[in-house]
């Protein structure tokens, strides 16, 4: 007998059924056996599964003639053969230790009903955002699942038992059979346990169940009023619990820009306290951003239409001395300022095993001067906790959302990243580096003033260690405008994190090179897009140093002869499409070699000091190599203090200073203000 049973209703589901049956794959809990209940597909659903049967004995498949979700899961429950059981959609997926964890959580308390995790809501084009985990199940699930449904299918692990003493799902529910069955078996006197930092995805698409608004708040009034069936003195409290689930389908059907249908009765206004007002923001978003399968940035974009639905939904539903405080309470959760608008701008960080790091970068991020920010993180196959860093910074703020991809490099990250934002301006900074408060604001005012013809806008930086201290501030480079000749010599910019980019600009440059990583050259990616952009448009320049580049020895951009084998092809390129700046170009890679030397010896990498000195004495004279004699030494002093100590020797021009960043005081300084 397996430990989990896993039961997954299919209907028409062959878009999203081989994604779903791979993440139980991907499992590290291998004891588990699953049932795919086809419920009258009229596509490939039941070939998938099949197929899916005879690779792995752990599947098996039953089929209904299209009885409906709820049939569909007792169908599967009467073919389980576990004591534990996972009720998980076919368009929905699970991460690798999500089994391990729901059954340990069940194993910790063996008179408990069910084990139970959080969710997360993922766009049609992979973004997961506003993650929600509900530990006050766990203290009073009978209070929680009263008056709402915070728990997904493939959130709950249930005892087997538990379950098919209350007769499985309710089938004449055709949507809500899920609440249904938690709020039975909280009346049972069943606990659950709470197993935190883990999230099942919640795929968001046209056409679900739960996209009948209609349907969803008929089936939700008949689940309320069993609830409350027999409890004559607690009329008002069932009421209410009907008016915050109107209101929450009001939105869903405002983000699918339709009306409620007209039989669905007059909902009753409900009262909002001040501190009541963010929980109810947030839930409106929420809401909205499930009707139209969007983030929350998305609602931003287009604030104006937003603001309508918004005010309309709140006049509806709520009672008028609320209505203000949850508008503005929403409006500031997105960073909007509706009495002077800016423009959105998206952010997006490639991650990849960056649990040291992430937390400090997204401060300094969310900390931005310029508030009206789309944020997309997107992992990179990490193998640590980045996933889960990342969401439990957007459960408290809806700028953020989490894309996930197997490892590709940097560049894959990057563009998926770009073309899912929201805006038509987008920066990037890596998970490592860090931002200082006013970067996007002044990089805006600059992409401004240039002109139309400015496709991107970048700022010095200065190099910091793991700690986040200044070992050294950059050059001052001062290209600007047309900056084509400047670029053969090198990438003045000097980093992939201190650029503004337009969509214009990475869609006519073809965004980032990803054939760099796959020829295993990758590391200059930023640069040959700096140089394809500036091809085409004018850059702009912000004259601070406010971007923070960390330096350590486990960069990517440490890895020397790499960096150079990028740096060859990108100069390639530039040689193929510009062949009258052949001495430019050259001059540009001889000074590339040099700075890789001289960062090699700072950095105690003396062995690559030799190999490359070598590179540099086969391709071109000594006299350049020779030229770097005066300098290495100092170099080679401070990696080698670097080695013995453990921490670069700071510059004499500068003590020991922080990188500055935004504090989360200042943040809540403002809301108080404005709230």
């Amino acid at each position: 007998m397996s430990a989990v049973s896993v039961i997954i209703p299919a209907r028409d589901a062959q878009d999203t059924l081989a994604f779903t049956l791979d993440s139980l794959l991907a499992q590290q809990c291998e004891d588990w056996h699953a049932v795919i209940v086809d419920d009258g597909s009229m596509d490939d659903t039941a070939a998938i599964a099949s197929d899916y049967c005879d690779r792995d004995r752990r599947f098996s498949l039953a089929e209904l003639a299209g009885s409906g979700v709820a049939a569909a899961r007792n169908a599967g429950l009467r073919h389980a053969r576990g004591d534990a059981l996972l009720f998980l959609d076919a368009d929905d997926w699970i991460m690798p230790d999500h089994l391990a964890r729901l059954t340990a959580g069940l194993e910790y308390d063996p008179g408990a009903g069910a084990s139970y995790c959080g969710y997360v809501r993922v766009t049609p084009e992979g973004q997961a955002f506003m993650p929600r985990f509900a530990p006050g199940i766990a203290v009073d699930a009978r209070a929680v699942f009263e008056r709402t449904n915070p728990l997904p299918p493939a959130a709950v692990m249930l005892a087997r038992d538990r379950v098919e003493r209350l007769g499985g799902f309710d089938t004449c529910l055709r949507t809500c059979e899920d609440w249904d069955l938690w709020q039975r078996l909280a009346f049972s006197d069943a606990r659950f346990v709470p197993v935190p930092s883990l999230h099942a995805r919640y795929r968001l698409h046209e056409g679900s169940a739960s996209s009948d608004v209609g349907q969803l708040f008929r089936d939700a009034a008949t689940v309320i009023g069993n609830t409350f069936e027999g409890r004559p003195g607690e009329s008002k409290k069932a009421a209410r619990s009907l008016a915050w689930f109107g209101l929450w389908c009001g939105a869903v059907s405002a983000g699918q820009n339709r009306m409620l249908p007209n039989d669905l009765p007059e909902p009753a206004p409900i009262p909002v306290d001040k501190d009541e007002a963010r929980t109810t923001a947030s839930m409106l978003m929420e809401a909205l951003c499930t009707g139209a399968c969007c983030t929350p940035a998305r609602l931003a974009r287009d604030w104006r239409r937003t603001g309508e639905r918004l005010r309309s939904l709140l006049e509806s539903h709520v009672e008028p001395d609320a209505r203000d405080i949850v508008f503005d309470a929403f409006a500031r959760m997105l960073g909007v300022d509706s009495q002077h608008p800016s423009e959105l701008v998206s952010v997006v960080i490639p991650a990849y095993q960056a649990t040291g790091s992430i937390h400090e970068t997204l401060q300094s991020v969310q900390t931005q001067t310029h508030a009206l920010l789309d944020t997309i993180v997107v992992d990179d196959g990490s193998l640590d906790g980045t996933p889960e860093a990342v969401l439990s910074f957007a459960a408290s703020d809806p700028r953020i959302s989490l894309m996930q991809q197997a490892n590709a490099g940097v560049a894959v990250a990057r563009n998926l990243g770009w073309k899912a934002a929201a805006s038509d301006l987008i920066a990037f900074i890596d998970a490592d580096d860090l931002w200082a408060p006013p970067k996007i604001e002044r990089q805006l005012n600059a992409l401004n003033a240039e002109g139309p013809e400015a496709g991107l806008a970048y700022t010095w930086y200065a190099r910091i260690d793991g700690d986040g201290l200044i070992t050294s501030r950059s050059h001052k480079p001062d290209a600007r405008g047309d900056v084509l000749r400047e670029i053969f010599l090198g990438n003045f910019i000097g980093n992939g994190s201190a650029a503004l980019i337009t969509r214009a600009a990475l869609e006519e440059a073809g965004g980032f090179d990803s054939t760099l990583h796959a020829r295993g050259a990758q590391g200059c990616e930023d640069f040959s897009l700096y140089f394809r952009i500036a091809e085409k448009y004018r850059f702009a320049l912000v004259p601070e140093r406010l971007t923070g580049y960390r330096v350590l020895p486990a960069n990517m951009s440490s890895d020397r002869r790499r960096m150079l084998r990028s740096f060859d092809l990108v100069t390639q390129e530039m040689l193929s499409r510009h062949p009258e700046h052949c001495s430019m170009i050259r001059k540009g890679r001889a000074i590339f070699l040099e700075w890789n030397v001289l960062a090699a010896a700072e950095r105690g990498n003396f062995r690559g000091v030799i190999d490359l000195c070598l590179t540099g004495l086969r391709e071109t004279s000594a006299g350049p190599i020779i030229a770097l004699a005066w300098r290495l030494p100092r170099a080679a002093l401070r990696g080698l203090r670097l080695r013995v100590r453990g921490k670069p020797r700071r510059r004499r021009d500068h003590s020991p200073t922080r990188f500055p960043i935004g504090s989360y005081d200042g943040i809540l300084a403002m809301e108080a203000d404005h709230g």
